[in-house]
Parts: structure tokens; C-alpha cells; sequence
């Protein structure tokens, strides 16, 4: 009998402290160590209201590239300007100038001093930065730069090397094959930088990417001369060619379309960026034209909308953005891990750190972030944590830094701001409570076509209000659905 109650009495804490650690180190290890799929496939949905990329590594979706089909000019983040200053206000550090828009794009100069130089009526070069949402217009950078897959080329004289490339040597031998490059262009008022993906790349393939950019800005130059302002200099727009330019990577296995024209696209971007791949990746154009959702990458995209969203274990994730930063909060909920409180902490907070990361990607969210981890008391396991969130962290392809944890267990992350979040641009605030959000129409349209499109064969009941642009959607992508009118139906109910 005694032998039984210490059998259902006994606990890890019993055993003796080396076994203890042992355990520890296993369960760790379990964690961090656990098999992953290798690989990277890219899925390019064209719908009649929005294109969507998605980039998959190792089975996970990590990006969603958006291009919204709104009937407007295109003004996309990248395009570079010959604009005409309209405005200078000193005080706001803010100049004001007409890029063609119908509103004037926004100009921050950081030094009060140099403000002095910009004047009403001047034409000027610049580069959208932030595109127009709501009330405010794009805002631009008059530092233009022109990227490529392996470089970027700069309006100002300088060199660089992304600050993720950390072997000495490697930074020497592509800091060796810019200045060569440099060497060339020295009539030029032109800089080059060498983006992340230059490391380990051939210097041929890195001179190649060099040379397109180098056609670009020659052809910059001529349409300066040529054409008053306001004028499109250079345009950034095409979805595809950002994602494969910007995202894609010698992993790259499979590109899946539901469009045969976009397909093609890639094909053709491939053998420009990473030509050395083209012959291993499989190409395939989808008989649905609704891929994420065919490929379970819908419900990350709706996912990355949430406030709060479930992950592994049970574990939840709590998002508030607000102007001035980003507050993620974890949440154990039913997460059951072991009878030690610290290791339990631990593999909680890195289930959630490896998620989170992913999460900022998705979302597109940037600047101030701070994370509310679960408190671990054992220093050791709190210096383990943080190392492997910069080692997370270092997988993204934006600028971003780790503060360390603090006594509380928070975390403050900075990360580059590249447009606006997911959020901002497909929500709004709550007209109503002013606190909660809620869909853009465009976003209602999208989760409405997404019903109907179940109830194939069928007839199809929708609001008056909506029955014209739903109707045209439908006919566009050939679905077996027939809609009609229903009074009485809110805005963006269906009926059958």
C-alpha cells in the first residue's frame, strides 16, 4: 500500500538534480529540434477585386503579398516621381508635393535645418514610400533607390552591405565586387548596396542584377529630361515580379497559378532572378480560382485579421496595434506542459515566439512591438529563450531587432515599417464603438464570393444593393451559380 502511494505521489522533483537536468535538456531539445518540411512553393491568386501572393516555407505560409484591383491610378509603394513641390510648412518639417495623385504626397524631413532647401514650385524626385490610405496622401522619400534581387541601387554616392551579412570574410569579398562595380558607374551620382541575398551568390549573378539596374536608371534619366512634372519615372507595381524579386529563394520548388497569363509571369521573373533554379521548380496552373482557400492558406490570411488567434497547444495570442505600438500578449490557456513551472514557461513562450514572428510577417506589422512572455525565474532557460528569438527573428527579411527581456518578461522588438499593416489597409475602426474594427467592403465582398461560390448548380439569393458588382464577380470567374435579387437581405447576407 505504501508503495503505491509513493507511486502516484511521485513527482520529477524527486529524482536527483543531474536526472532533473537531463530531462530538461531532452525536453528542450524535443522542442527545438522538431522535423520540418525543407522547401519553398509561391501561390498567385488573381481575382477580379485583388491579386494575392502567398510564400510558403516549410509548409507554413510566412508571406501575403496584396494588389488591390480598385479601378484607380496606380500608386504603389516603390514607384518613383518627378513631382512639383505645392507646399513647405516649416513648422511641421512637412513639404507637400503634387506626384499626379489626387492627393498631394507627404515629404517629412527630419532636420529643421535642411527644410530650408525645399521651395514651392520646384520639381523634385521621389519615391512612394507609404501609399495613400484614407484621408492621407502617400507618404515619399526623395532618396529614391531601385532594388533588385541581390542589390539596390541609391540616388546618393555610397556602398553597403546589409547589416544581416556577418561573416568578415563574405563582407569582403562582396564589399571587393561592389567596388568594382562602382568603379564603373563613377561618372555616376549613384550608390549600390548589397541586399541579404547577395551572400554566397556568384559575383556574375550579382553584376547581371547590377546591369538591369542599371538599364532602369538610365531610363529614369531620359524620361527626367523628357517629361514635366508631375510624371511616373519608374513604376514598382507588379505584384510578381515583387514577390519573386524580393521573397523568392534557391529553394524555391513550386509555383502554383490560377491564372495561365500570371504563371507565365513567373516563369519569365524566375529565369531573370534566379535562372539557376528555373529547371527544378514545378509550375502548375490550378483548376480553382480560389487557391488559398484550396490550399488552407485562407485561414492564415483571415488569421492574420484577428486580435486573437489559437496556436499550437492551445496557447493563445492576444494582438493590439495601436499608433504608437504593437502589444502581443501569451496566453497559456489550456496549454498542459510539464511539472516543472520554468520549463513549462519555456516551451510556451517559444512555441509562441516561432508563431509570433511568423504572425508580424503576416500581418505586415512594424515599428514598436512589445511581447508579454510568460515569466521563467531560471536565468539560464530566460538567456536560452532570448537567443533563440534572435535566432528566429533573423529569418525575416526585414530590419528588426531584439531589446532583451526584461524582469516582467516583456520583450521590445523593433521592426521596419513597409507599408501599412494587413489590418490597416483592409479594416477600418468601428463607426459605432470607435474601438473594435471591422471589414472593408472589399473584404466583405471577398468572404461573400466565398459563399456563394459553395452552392454550385444552385440559384442564389442576394441584397438589391449588392446584386450588380456580385453578379459580375460571378460571371468573371465562371462559376455555376445563378444570383437573384431578395428584398430585405441585409447588405452582405446570401440565401438559397
Amino acid at each position: 500500500m505504501e508503495d503505491t502511494e509513493k507511486k502516484e505521489n511521485f513527482s520529477e522533483k524527486d529524482l536527483p538534480k543531474d536526472i532533473q537536468n537531463e530531462i530538461k535538456e531532452e525536453i528542450i531539445s524535443e522542442i527545438e529540434n522538431k522535423k520540418i518540411e525543407t522547401g519553398q512553393e509561391i501561390f498567385i491568386e488573381d481575382l477580379p477585386y485583388w491579386t494575392r501572393i502567398a510564400i510558403l516555407e516549410e509548409g507554413k505560409t510566412f508571406e501575403i503579398l496584396l494588389d488591390m484591383h480598385n479601378g484607380q491610378d496606380d500608386f504603389s509603394a516603390g514607384n518613383i516621381y518627378k513631382g512639383k513641390i505645392v507646399d513647405v510648412l516649416p513648422s511641421m518639417q512637412a513639404v507637400f508635393i503634387n506626384i499626379g495623385s489626387e492627393k498631394n504626397a507627404y515629404l517629412f524631413v527630419p532636420s529643421r535645418n535642411k527644410i530650408e532647401k525645399y521651395k514651392s514650385g520646384d520639381e523634385i524626385i521621389v519615391q512612394i514610400k507609404k501609399e495613400s490610405i484614407d484621408s492621407k496622401g502617400a507618404k515619399v522619400s526623395d532618396n529614391p533607390t531601385i532594388p533588385g534581387k541581390y542589390v539596390v541601387l541609391t540616388m546618393e554616392k555610397k556602398i553597403g552591405i546589409s547589416k544581416k551579412i556577418v561573416s568578415n570574410s563574405e563582407k569582403a569579398r562582396i564589399r571587393k565586387i561592389l567596388a568594382k562595380l562602382e568603379n564603373e558607374i563613377k561618372s555616376e551620382n549613384i550608390g549600390i548596396v548589397a541586399r541579404t541575398e547577395a551572400q554566397d551568390t556568384p559575383e556574375e549573378l550579382i553584376r547581371e542584377d547590377f546591369e538591369r539596374l542599371l538599364k532602369i536608371y538610365q531610363e529614369i534619366k531620359e524620361k527626367i529630361k523628357k517629361y514635366p512634372a508631375p510624371t511616373l519615372l519608374w513604376s514598382d507595381s507588379d505584384i510578381i515580379r515583387k514577390a519573386i524579386r524580393d521573397y523568392s529563394s534557391l529553394r524555391l520548388k513550386r509555383v502554383v497559378s490560377n491564372s495561365e497569363e500570371n504563371l507565365k509571369k513567373a516563369q519569365e521573373y524566375i529565369k531573370e532572378f534566379l535562372p539557376g533554379v528555373y529547371e527544378n521548380v514545378k509550375f502548375e496552373l490550378s483548376d480553382s480560382p480560389f487557391i488559398f482557400q484550396k490550399y488552407g492558406i485562407e485561414e492564415d490570411f483571415q488569421n492574420a485579421l484577428k486580435d486573437e488567434i489559437e496556436i499550437e497547444g492551445g496557447i493563445k495570442l492576444v494582438f493590439n496595434e495601436t499608433e504608437a505600438f504593437t502589444a502581443i500578449d501569451i496566453n497559456t490557456a489550456s496549454f498542459t506542459g510539464t511539472e516543472n513551472l520554468d520549463i513549462t514557461a519555456y516551451q510556451a513562450n517559444l512555441i509562441s515566439a516561432k508563431e509570433i514572428v511568423r504572425q508580424l510577417r503576416l500581418r505586415k506589422i512594424g515599428g514598436i512591438i512589445i511581447v508579454d512572455f510568460i515569466d521563467i525565474k531560471s536565468q539560464k532557460l530566460k538567456r536560452k529563450l532570448f537567443s533563440e528569438i534572435k535566432r528566429i527573428i533573423e529569418k525575416d527579411k526585414e530590419r528588426t531587432k531584439i531589446f532583451g527581456i526584461t524582469r516582467l518578461g516583456l520583450v521590445e522588438i523593433s521592426r521596419k515599417k513597409s507599408g501599412y499593416s494587413l489590418k490597416k489597409i483592409l479594416m477600418s475602426k468601428c463607426p459605432t464603438c470607435k474601438n473594435g474594427y471591422v471589414s472593408s467592403d472589399i473584404l466583405k465582398i471577398h468572404e461573400t464570393i466565398l459563399k456563394i461560390s459553395k452552392y454550385q448548380g444552385k440559384i442564389v439569393k442576394v441584397s438589391p444593393e449588392n446584386f450588380k458588382i456580385l453578379d459580375d464577380i460571378v460571371k468573371k470567374l465562371k462559376l455555376d451559380v445563378r444570383l437573384q435579387i431578395k428584398y430585405g437581405l441585409g447588405k452582405w447576407e446570401v440565401a438559397i
